[in-house]
This record gives structure tokens, sequence and C-alpha cells, in this order.
């Protein structure tokens, strides 16, 4: 179910034109009534009511073990966003003043102000490669990474241009490192591109339901490699109920090194990752592949098109490096990011890229060539 048939169940597409999936993914009535449903019986029941809070966070973990399985050798711990994901992992490494951290000039604040976070509390040196520069991304790694380098964190997807960065070739680097640890931040990929972390070198890939996948928000993923879990100082005991404070005076509990359950200690709305369980059900029975290339082929024909246009233009990536997603950035000289505004007016949603002087697209599996019908004609009617 792709496009005409599956945007009738989505409220966000029905009197407008959506594309802003990246940001936040419309989600389809089904999903959102479930997931109201289930939170709704745990008001009923009382959210304290133990048993069924419980019962509610083993299906999260069922839910969890599940994404495992589509992403092999590592654990999945449900986390509510990316950026909680990214701090679990950050600040669960051992760090000290004179370590360094590798990072480029393409990633979210949700990264950037927990980096900056480390500099104020251990003095750490921040290296940036540039993702605008015909020297490509491996080149400039392989300058920056010495004995001192502790961590590389980019994006799998630029969330400014959707460029697919080619994570790959940098996890092949970073393995001859053995000291370096490899977080990639895949917030704008699970959904919009097909992922396994593995394959990507990472040690840490953290992805989120709200974008593409068109979850209900308040849910992300934290995949850690299975090597890799015990590294982290964040990681807790499971709460199985068996502790008490006076066995801190022996020491820490022992961890379950093999149980992404240790990343999820705290009280949180359980009952609403159904909704994420259901749209996960939707790109599973469709193929995450099939899903890619649809929204990748929409995406196609859209820089087709504005190729033909003057007065904006596809933000094309310097280096073939760069592969493209269904994610598209354009820049306009005439109007920059308040492009967005213009068309928010004609009904239709995008996001404004002031660093670009344009906007953003997102196509996601419920668009259709009507929808970039709407956009160029309003494009258009904008004297472009």
């Amino acid at each position: 179910m792709y496009g005409h048939d599956l945007r009738l169940l989505i409220p966000a597409a029905l009197h407008q034109t959506y594309l802003n999936t990246a940001t936040l993914g419309p989600t389809p009535t089904p999903v959102s009534a479930a997931a109201c449903a289930a939170e709704i019986k745990w008001q009923e029941m009382g959210p304290g009511h133990v048993p069924y809070y419980e019962e509610a966070r083993e299906k999260s973990r069922q839910f969890a073990k599940r994404i495992e399985k589509a992403m092999p050798r590592g654990t999945v711990s449900l986390v509510e966003n990316n950026s909680q994901g990214i701090l679990r992992v950050i600040w669960g490494l051992s760090w000290k003043e004179g370590d360094e951290l590798v990072t480029t000039d393409h990633e979210h604040p949700a990264l950037l102000f927990t980096v900056a976070s480390l500099i104020r509390r251990f003095g750490i040196t921040v290296k940036v490669l540039r993702v605008d520069s015909e020297e490509s991304l491996a080149e400039q790694l392989q300058k920056y990474l010495s004995p001192r380098t502790k961590l590389v964190a980019v994006s799998h997807v630029s969330y400014l241009t959707g460029w697919r960065l080619p994570v790959e070739k940098l996890g092949t680097i970073i393995r001859r490192h053995p000291q370096t640890r490899f977080l990639v931040d895949g917030a704008q990929s699970l959904g919009n591109i097909t992922v396994n972390p593995i394959e990507t070198g990472a040690d840490y890939y953290v992805f989120c339901g709200h974008k593409w996948m068109m979850a209900p928000p308040g849910w992300a993923g934290l995949w850690v490699r299975a090597t890799r879990l015990g590294e982290l100082a964040t990681l807790w005991p499971v709460d199985d109920g068996h502790f008490d404070a006076h066995d801190l005076e022996k020491g820490s509990w022992p961890l379950e090194l093999d149980n992404g359950q240790a990343l999820e200690f705290g009280s949180r709305a359980w009952p609403r990752v159904v909704g994420w369980s259901i749209t996960w059900d939707y790109f599973e029975e469709e193929g995450f592949l099939n899903q890619s290339r649809y929204q990748a082929g929409l995406a196609q024909v859209l820089r087709q098109e504005i190729d033909h246009m003057s007065g904006i233009e596809i933000v094309n990536p310097p280096t073939s490096d760069y592969r493209p997603s269904a994610l598209v950035t354009m820049r306009c000289p005439k109007w920059g990011s308040h492009l967005a505004d213009e068309l928010w007016a004609r009904h239709i949603v995008v996001k404004p890229v002031p660093s670009y002087q344009g906007i953003r697209v997102a196509l996601g599996v419920f668009n259709t060539q009507e929808d970039i019908d709407r956009l160029l004609e309003a494009l258009n009617s904008l004297g472009l």
C-alpha cells in the first residue's frame, strides 16, 4: 500500500500537501487510535497498576527483540527520542581531558549540544569534517584520527541535505583504530533508506520511529554492537526488583550484557509503543527496500523537474561519495528559507533550511506524483 491508498488513512495529508516527514511523520489514524486506546486503558486501570505496567513494558521488550532480528549482532533499547539515545552513548563512555571527538558540520543539535556539554565537563577536543568539500570525508577522517580519538559521531543521512554519507567507508577506517568508537545518527535513515547498523561499521546506531516510519512521537531506538554494550557507564542493572541500597556498599550490581533493557530504566508511557509496532508491521510486510525505492523514485522525479526551473535549484553534493535519498534540499535566492512560509500559505508543508537559503522536501510513502505537481505549481506561481 503506497501513495493514494495510504494517504486516505493520514489526516495531515488529506487537506494539505505534506512534505515534512523528515521532521515528524504524519501518523495514520489506525495507528494513533491503537496507541490512544492502549494509553486510555492504562489510565483507566490506574497508571500505577503494577501488573499492567509490567505487561506493557514486556510487550515493548518483545518489540525491541523483533527489531534486533532486522538489526543483527547487537542489542536494541527503546528510548524516548534520538537525543536520549545519543546522550546514553556519549555520556556512557569514559572521557578525560585531552580526548578527541570527530564529527561533521552537518550534525543535528541533538548531537552538537551533547558534545558541547562534554567540552565543558572534560575539556575534550573536537575536530569537524566538512561535508561540503571536494575532499572526501574518508580523506579528512584519516588526517584527523589520532591515538586520542575516543569517538567519531556522524549522521547516516544529513538532516540538512538528505545526502547519504559514506558511513561504511568511515567505519572501515575507524576499525583500524581499536581505541576509537563509532556512533552513527540514523534519525533520517530508518524508513527512508534500508538500514543494517552492522554493515555501517557502527558501534552505536540511533534511529527513531516518528519520522519516516510515521509512528506517534516519543519513541526511538538505540542499537549497540554486542561487544560494546558493557563499555557504557549508562548501562544499568535490569530492573527485576531484586536490589537494595546496601548492595552498593559491596560495589555495583552484575550486568546483563545481552539485554537492551539495561538502557531503558525509568517510567514512561510504555503502552504507546504499540503505535510504532503497527507501523513496523506495515514496513515489514510491504518491504523496507520496496518502500525506500518508491520514495527514492518520487525524489528523482522532483529533482528532474526542478532542474528545468529557474530561480530554484537542487543542492547537489560536491562528491560522488554521497548518494541521494528521499530527502531533497533546494536553494532559492529570491525567497531563501522564507519560501517555506510562502508554500505554507498555499497549504504545502515543507521545512525551511536557512543554511542553504531554501527549503527541505521529504517524500514519504504516502506521497504521490500529485504532491509533486502541487509543489511545482506553487513554485511557478511564485515566479520560480
